[in-house]
Formats: C-alpha cells, structure tokens, sequence
C-alpha cells in the first residue's frame, strides 16, 4: 500500500488575529489536505484549539483519544486540540480542516458535547462553506475580522446538530482501542507488534486480523506510521541527527529507517532535513504547523 505523501495541500494565508478576536473567536486554521489512500497524517497536541474535520471527497478515519470515527463526504467532527489527532483515509480523498480557539468556540463545542456530540452529519457541507468563502480572492491575506465572521456562521449551522457519533457505525472492539492507545503513546519504545500483543493478553494473529479489519492496515504498519509522521517532525525541527531522530523514534537501527522513511516520503531522512531548511524559516513554521496565521 502507498503511503508516500501527497504535495497538493493549500493552506490559506490569515491574519493573525487580535487579542479581542483571539479571546472571542479567531481562526487558527484553514486547509485543504489531500490524502492518499492507507497514509497517516498525525496533527500533535495544540492547547486551546478546537479542530474540525470533514472530508469532501472520499472516506476518512479519524482517532483521537481512544475514540474512532469513520467520516464520508458531507460530514465532519471536532477534535479538542488537546488530543493528539490521526487522520487515516480509506480512499485518496480532499479533506477540510478548520481549526478555531476563543470563547465562543469552547462554548459552542462544550454544548455539542454535552447536549448532543461531535460529530455533525451534515457539517461538512458547512465548513466547505466557510472554506469556499476563505478562499475567494486567495491570493490575499484573509483579514482576522473577516474570517471571525465567518467562522460564526459555521458555528451556529453546527450548534444544536452534533450527535455521539456516526449512525450505524461499527463500534471498534476493545482490543482495537487499546492497540491504538498503546501505539500512539508507546511508539518509540515497542520492541514490536510481538510486545504489544502480549501486553493486550492476545495473540500477534489475533490482534493483527482484529486491527486490519478494522482499521485497515496491520498493527506493524501502522507503527511505522506514527513513527515517521514523528520522525518528520522532529527532523522539520533542524536540530537533531538522522541517528538520534532513528533512536527517539523507535527505530532498531539507522538503516531500516532509512529504508522505512525512503518507502513512505519518497526520500531518504536526510535528504528531507536538506529540502526542510532550505525552505525560509517561515515556509519551515508553515509546514511544522500545518497553520498559518
């Protein structure tokens, strides 16, 4: 299965916000990502962020926490940004990312939680809305106001509609959820799936049949993706070696990863660190984020 990278993703240029808007409502991000079908994208932790979701074409797989949810077109979920996010397409698919912060979205997504949930089976049709309206004129820097305002119209069209979680979906069994839990907190430090099956209390063909029919690729894979969408990471940071990048991330030794990162990005680690810091230090930050403000 491929797994190398799309490089068509548009990331639109916003105005930083103002300390009045970035209290009350400010967008942090808005993005068209293109997936290739069985990669990983991984979003890191960013406090204070509420982040939606919504594929526009193709289907989708989002974790988060311990919850899994499988997505279509037309639909869309929140993600507090205090949860590490995994975006993992079935298909190759066009994906929307909003990520908002202030009052008024804690107050909304604290009430889709609360009275409802987060996942909003025609909320993709609005944050496809509000992507359409950011990008007219694209070749502009989006004013702070003017995105805030639009930001408002999604989330009153998202208020009131969440629910737990797609209808009809195929609940993951628990050995599935522990399995994820465990790989996303514990990659770096898995000797193999071997471990991990032993520390679930199952058997390696067990849990390798559970995890693909699930999630759709193996245990071992999916590792291997978390740990380079980590090592990319750290490499994009510019200040550690390939070596310590291979050992903080889990990898046996440095020539499988090299081999690994080569299979999944299309090009050896240090030849990405290269590609990396040519790029001027704030094509550098855009990439690292996936936001621009």
């Amino acid at each position: 299965m491929d797994t190398k990278r799309q490089t068509s993703d548009r990331i639109l240029s916003l105005e930083a916000p103002g300390d009045f808007l970035s209290g009350l409502l400010g967008v942090s991000a808005a993005c068209e990502l293109s997936l290739k079908a069985g990669s990983l994208r991984s979003l890191p932790e960013e406090f204070g962020l509420w982040r939606l979701i919504a594929p526009m074409s193709g289907r989708l797989q989002i974790a988060f926490g311990e919850r899994s949810w499988p997505l279509e077109p037309q639909q869309a979920a929140a993600a507090d940004g205090r949860e590490d996010l995994s975006l993992l397409p079935a298909e190759d698919c066009r994906v929307c990312l909003i990520a908002l912060r202030g009052a008024a979205a804690d107050a909304v997504f604290a009430d889709c939680r609360v009275n409802g949930g987060l996942f909003f089976e025609r909320g993709g049709i609005a944050a496809e809305r509000m992507l359409h309206l950011l990008s007219t004129g694209s070749d502009r820097q989006v004013p702070a106001k003017e995105a805030s305002e639009y930001a408002y119209q999604l989330l009153m069209a998202l208020s009131g509609s969440g629910s737990p979680g797609p209808a009809g979906r195929r609940k993951l069994p628990p050995v599935v959820e522990a399995a994820l839990g465990i790989l996303r907190r514990d990659y770096a430090f898995l000797e193999g799936i071997g471990e991990l099956a032993e520390r679930l209390e199952v058997s390696q063909e067990y849990l390798t049949r559970c995890f693909v029919k699930y999630m759709g690729v193996t245990p071992g894979k999916y590792l291997n993706q978390v740990r380079i969408e980590n090592a990319m990471l750290l490499l994009r940071q510019g200040r550690h070696s390939v070596q310590f990048v291979s050992d903080a991330c889990g990898f046996s030794n440095g020539n499988y990863f090299a081999r690994v990162f080569r299979s999944a990005v299309g090009m050896n680690p240090r030849e990405y660190a290269r590609l990396q810091h040519a790029l001027p230090p704030e094509a550098q930050d855009r990439e690292d984020s996936l936001y621009v403000l």
